[in-house]
Protein backbone atom coordinates (compact mmCIF):
# COMPACT_ATOMS: atom_id res chain seq x y z
CA UNK A 1 0.00 0.00 0.00
CA UNK A 2 2.83 2.37 0.83
CA UNK A 3 4.63 1.56 -2.43
CA UNK A 4 1.50 2.36 -4.44
CA UNK A 5 1.15 5.71 -2.67
CA UNK A 6 4.76 6.60 -3.42
CA UNK A 7 4.37 5.61 -7.07
CA UNK A 8 1.21 7.71 -7.39
CA UNK A 9 2.82 10.74 -5.72
CA UNK A 10 5.90 10.57 -7.93
CA UNK A 11 3.93 10.05 -11.15
CA UNK A 12 1.44 12.85 -10.45
CA UNK A 13 4.27 15.20 -9.53
CA UNK A 14 6.07 14.38 -12.78
CA UNK A 15 2.92 14.80 -14.86
CA UNK A 16 2.12 18.08 -13.13
CA UNK A 17 5.63 19.33 -13.80
CA UNK A 18 5.35 18.36 -17.46
CA UNK A 19 2.04 20.18 -17.83
CA UNK A 20 3.36 23.30 -16.09
CA UNK A 21 6.43 23.29 -18.35
CA UNK A 22 4.26 22.90 -21.45
CA UNK A 23 1.97 25.73 -20.31
CA UNK A 24 4.91 28.03 -19.67
CA UNK A 25 6.33 27.16 -23.10
CA UNK A 26 2.98 27.95 -24.76
CA UNK A 27 2.73 31.30 -22.97
CA UNK A 28 6.31 32.16 -23.90
CA UNK A 29 5.64 31.12 -27.52
CA UNK A 30 2.66 33.49 -27.74
CA UNK A 31 -0.16 30.97 -28.03
CA UNK A 32 -2.45 32.98 -25.75
CA UNK A 33 -1.78 36.50 -27.00
CA UNK A 34 -4.89 36.90 -29.18
CA UNK A 35 -7.54 34.47 -28.00
CA UNK A 36 -10.40 36.37 -29.69
CA UNK A 37 -8.93 35.80 -33.16
CA UNK A 38 -9.65 32.05 -33.19
CA UNK A 39 -13.41 32.43 -33.59
CA UNK A 40 -13.05 34.60 -36.70
CA UNK A 41 -10.64 32.31 -38.58
CA UNK A 42 -13.48 30.24 -40.06
CA UNK A 43 -14.89 33.28 -41.87
CA UNK A 44 -11.71 33.99 -43.83
CA UNK A 45 -11.21 32.68 -47.34
CA UNK A 46 -7.67 31.77 -48.23
CA UNK A 47 -6.84 31.58 -51.94
CA UNK A 48 -4.43 28.69 -51.41
CA UNK A 49 -6.82 26.63 -49.34
CA UNK A 50 -9.96 27.03 -51.47
CA UNK A 51 -8.91 27.07 -55.15
CA UNK A 52 -12.22 25.64 -56.42
CA UNK A 53 -14.25 28.42 -54.78
CA UNK A 54 -11.98 31.26 -55.88
CA UNK A 55 -11.67 30.14 -59.50
CA UNK A 56 -15.33 29.30 -60.07
CA UNK A 57 -15.05 25.54 -59.76
CA UNK A 58 -12.27 25.11 -62.35
CA UNK A 59 -8.87 23.89 -61.28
Amino acid sequence: MLLLTIILLVSTTLLGGIFVAMFRWAVKDGQFENSEEAKYVIFREDDDRLPHVVHGGKK
